[in-house]
């Protein structure tokens, strides 16, 4: 029995030889291509987390920061009054 002048033997052969080859270059294409940008999106979501505790604590700091100048303001202002005699900003 043939198809396209192959018999059911040569086809056999033909699919086993694809098919080793097409699972040699998966096996390469995984260790070169996968692999590697499976680690750099690792690193980049480490990279992330760490930006977004960073940014968490520096947002905490800028609070505190905005806190304290707003009780400083508001002495300032209790202080310009004693001295001045009046609620007026110059």
């Amino acid at each position: 029995m043939t198809f396209i002048g192959l018999t059911l033997q040569e086809w056999a052969a033909l699919l086993a030889i694809l098919g080793t080859l097409f699972g040699g270059i998966s096996f390469i294409f995984k260790g070169i291509i996968v692999k590697p940008l499976s680690d750099a999106i690792a690193n980049l979501q480490k990279s992330i987390d760490e930006f977004r505790e960073q940014m968490k604590e520096s947002d905490d700091d800028r609070k505190a920061i905005h806190m304290r100048i707003n009780r400083i303001d508001k002495r300032v202002h209790g202080l310009e009054i004693q001295l001045k005699g009046g609620d007026k900003h110059e």
